[in-house]
């Protein structure tokens, strides 16, 4: 069993936040680094789900997501906004030096809503599961 640690969580989660806010404003170098940076924080938010309810090991990016999905963290239609937009990720960590940054802002911006809904899913999957939360340090903190 791993431990998780619930403020880095909570860190995660605001990051989340925090990038979706401006998102539809951003261009360039910003554009690639906070669309990246939206699919790195939600794996990882989803991984420490996983680690801390002891769920089967992901494999790929996507299984993480399907994992989430199986265990009612977020919903389908999420799930599909999240792999329209995970596409991207190769292009962002190795065919960087030709991203098309108009057709990664507009399945971004199609599919936000899921980026936006991640805090909001995951509160209410912690509430409906209080009793598995065994696993993450830092229980003090409401979620």
């Amino acid at each position: 069993m791993y431990f998780v640690d619930k403020e880095v969580l909570l860190e995660r989660l605001g990051y989340i936040d925090g990038l979706t806010e401006g998102y539809t404003r951003t261009e360039g170098l910003a554009l690639e680094r906070a669309s990246h940076m939206l699919i790195e924080a939600v794996v990882d938010v989803g991984n420490m789900i996983i680690d801390g309810f002891i769920l089967r090991d992901p494999g790929s990016y996507q299984d993480v997501m399907d994992i989430m999905e199986t265990e009612g963290v977020i919903p389908p239609e999420d799930n599909e906004r999240f792999m329209a937009t995970f596409k991207w990720r190769v292009e962002l960590t190795r065919n960087y030096t030709s991203i098309d940054h108009a057709g990664m802002k507009r399945d971004f911006n199609e599919n936000l809503s899921a980026y936006r809904d991640f805090r909001k899913n995951v509160y209410a999957f912690f509430e409906n599961e209080g009793q598995a939360i065994t696993a993450f340090k830092g229980d003090q903190h409401d979620v």
